[in-house]
């Protein structure tokens, strides 16, 4: 197959939907399928040396910090798409390069599949001058998928303005990426919750639960020798982990606030943060008032293929946030073996309550009695970890990508090309130069 996959978000940004879409690539390669990735250009003067990747201008932070967001979209790239032949779509954000690709396959009649990889229900709320940009999404909504009056009915009625601007936001969401939804033929949901909050919206595209794969990241005695000594950890050291980005929406302020409670139970504890954020600095204040930082450590980003040691290095992986759709660094945590201490209970399919880890209600005092438990009892969490071991193995890269090369093969089989509005050719589009 020759698959198109656009995203806003991809290397050399570091998150989870990049490291979905790298590993699902080099698998899908690896089985002899063809990957063309458009994405936005991280700099104005970079190179991609890939043939197969496609970058668009796009400029730095215009809603929040660290998204690119697309402008240009040049008409000879346009005809270098068409000529690709590509045989699926398949869009992985609902910005700018992700409802590109949304619009180019359904005004080609080519099967068309979305990952709904980040909750914008919850995101916005914590970041509200995303407004602008959800507008945006609304406003395009019935253009991408040429559904007509009733659906500019739909949009213009979205964004009628609330007295919340989180539920203004959340609204816009909602009805905005439900539209173009309903216009894919699969929806792909990381998890239940997902699948859960799909359903709720009225989605009538059919929804796949289909977890990123993920495999053990490998690491050597060496290499969490140096780990250690970097961060000062010694061999007595109860080392309880997070990795992830570091902002509000991680809910990182449950995990230091927990702290206070375990490090008077369990003097050896620390606490090691690995990610980077628009909070950072917040959170290093909050540690710093703990009375606790000298035990509370912030690593900065790590690249992905250096986590293994960091992982050896950790006796729990804590995870207290409620906005994850799929929980990548929960898997990754499993894969290396660790035992699980978690808030929200639908977000991955490899965290089982009382056989790998621990689920805990949004508390402080409870979230630190979980992992207190796990760190009092030797036997029990060499138990959790073999689960772990166990669980994460049914969700490696190669198992979750025949998965998906199954769900590719039956949407182009049976794609039905749907009426819809046709009266701008592609050339023509609303990204066209």
């Amino acid at each position: 197959m020759r698959i198109g996959y656009f995203s806003d978000s991809y290397l050399p940004k570091v998150d989870g939907i990049s490291y979905s879409i790298e590993n699902f690539r080099h698998e899908l390669e690896a089985l002899g399928h063809e990957v063309f990735i458009f994405a936005p250009r991280p700099t104005l003067t970079y190179r991609e040396p890939s043939k197969h990747i496609i970058r668009f201008p796009a400029i730095k932070g215009l809603f929040f910090d660290d998204y690119l967001t697309t402008f240009f979209f040049p008409p000879q790239e346009m005809k270098k798409i068409e000529k690709l032949n590509l045989d699926l779509i398949h869009y992985h954000t609902p910005g700018q390069m992700g409802m590109f690709g949304a619009y180019f396959a359904l005004r080609n009649n080519i099967p068309l599949v979305t990952t709904y990889h980040t909750d914008l229900f919850e995101y916005v709320k914590h970041y509200p001058a995303v407004l602008a940009g959800t507008i945006a999404l609304s406003m395009l909504a019935p253009v991408i998928t040429g559904g007509g009056m009733s659906e500019y009915r739909t949009a213009l009625n979205s964004i009628k303005p609330e007295k919340s601007v989180d539920r203004w936001n959340q609204k816009i969401v909602e009805r905005g990426v439900t539209m173009i939804h309903n216009h894919c033929d699969v929806v792909i949901a990381p998890s239940q919750k997902i699948k859960a909050q799909l359903e709720g919206w009225q989605t009538v595209a059919p929804i796949v639960i289909l977890p990123t794969g993920i495999d053990k990241i490998n690491t050597t005695e060496p290499e969490v020798k140096r780990v250690r000594e970097q961060y000062g950890l010694h061999p007595a050291d109860e080392v309880i982990l997070f990795v992830g980005r570091i902002g509000t929406e991680k809910n990182i302020g449950l995990g230091i606030s927990a702290f206070d409670h375990i490090i008077a139970a369990r003097p050896q504890a620390k606490l090691l943060i690995v990610g980077t954020g628009e909070d950072l600095e917040a959170f290093k204040q909050q540690a710093e008032a703990s009375g606790h930082s000298a035990r509370i450590i912030f690593t900065g980003q790590i690249p992905r293929e250096k986590l293994g040691a960091i992982y050896a290095c950790a006796k729990i992986f804590a995870f207290p946030s409620v906005t994850d759709t799929q929980g990548l660094a929960v898997n990754e945590a499993a894969r290396a073996g660790l035992p699980i201490v978690m808030v929200d209970h639908e977000v991955t399919e490899v965290m089982h309550d009382g056989q790998n880890g621990f689920y805990s209600k949004n508390n402080a005092r409870q979230f630190a009695s979980k992992i207190i438990t796990l760190l009092s009892n030797e036997s029990l969490r060499q138990r959790f970890s073999a689960s772990s071991v166990k669980l994460a193995g049914k969700y490696s890269i190669s198992i979750q990508t025949h998965k998906l090369v199954s769900l590719y093969e039956d949407t182009i089989k049976n794609h039905i090309d749907k009426p819809r509005s046709k009266t701008k050719p592609t050339r023509h589009g609303p990204w066209q130069a």
